[in-house]
């Protein structure tokens, strides 16, 4: 494991000060006097433009992420979590086929370069599909248990309804069997 940089050495109001320069649109060397003005003289220009990089990365990786998350939310409207739990499937299911892709020259390279040598990141992924794919079974289950739930509610407040109104109308039994069996689908 490498030696944290000098600016992961320095207190978290410093750290957070160059990230609030740098989303303000501040460039390298103006973060930089900012932080000598704040009595900070063992941070490098290199190790601060290397950190800086890192956090564009980070924050080009994450506005992606944000994106691809806005445009399945307009796409899907008030589709409910079941749909969501399939998309992330999928777009994990493209992750791992981009990476076999990319091992036979088909793709880019650095999804694999990313996880060459770990083990650990493949196996990770693996666990994340295998839970995603769990709960997705899960998710089905809960919905169609809700949706017996709420058929077995509508059914007893459509016959109790049924009953009031034969009672108040005075309508006979083969009447009532019609209306239960053509009307409401309830078989006795």
């Amino acid at each position: 494991m490498s030696r944290p940089s000098s600016i992961e050495r320095q207190d978290e109001a410093i750290r957070e000060e160059i990230a609030r320069l740098r989303g303000a649109g501040h460039s390298l060397d103006e973060i930089l006097s900012a932080l000598r003005e704040l009595d900070v003289h063992d941070v490098s220009r290199s190790a601060l433009g290397r950190h800086i990089k890192k956090m564009d990365e980070v924050t080009k990786k994450m506005r992606h992420a944000r994106n691809i998350a806005e445009a399945m939310v307009r796409k899907m409207g008030d589709a409910g979590a079941s749909q969501f739990a399939r998309a992330n499937i999928e777009l994990l299911h493209s992750v791992i086929l981009d990476l076999h892709l990319a091992d036979e020259g088909m793709a880019n390279k650095d999804g694999v370069a990313a996880l060459k040598g770990n083990p650990r990141g493949v196996e990770a992924l693996a666990k994340a599909l295998d839970h995603l794919t769990k709960a997705s079974k899960t998710d089905a289950d809960f919905v169609a248990q809700i949706e017996e739930q709420t058929e077995a509610r509508l059914r007893r407040r459509d016959e109790k309804n049924l009953k009031n109104v034969a009672k108040e109308k005075g309508l006979s039994r083969e009447v009532i069997e019609i209306m239960r069996t053509r009307v409401l689908g309830i078989k006795s």
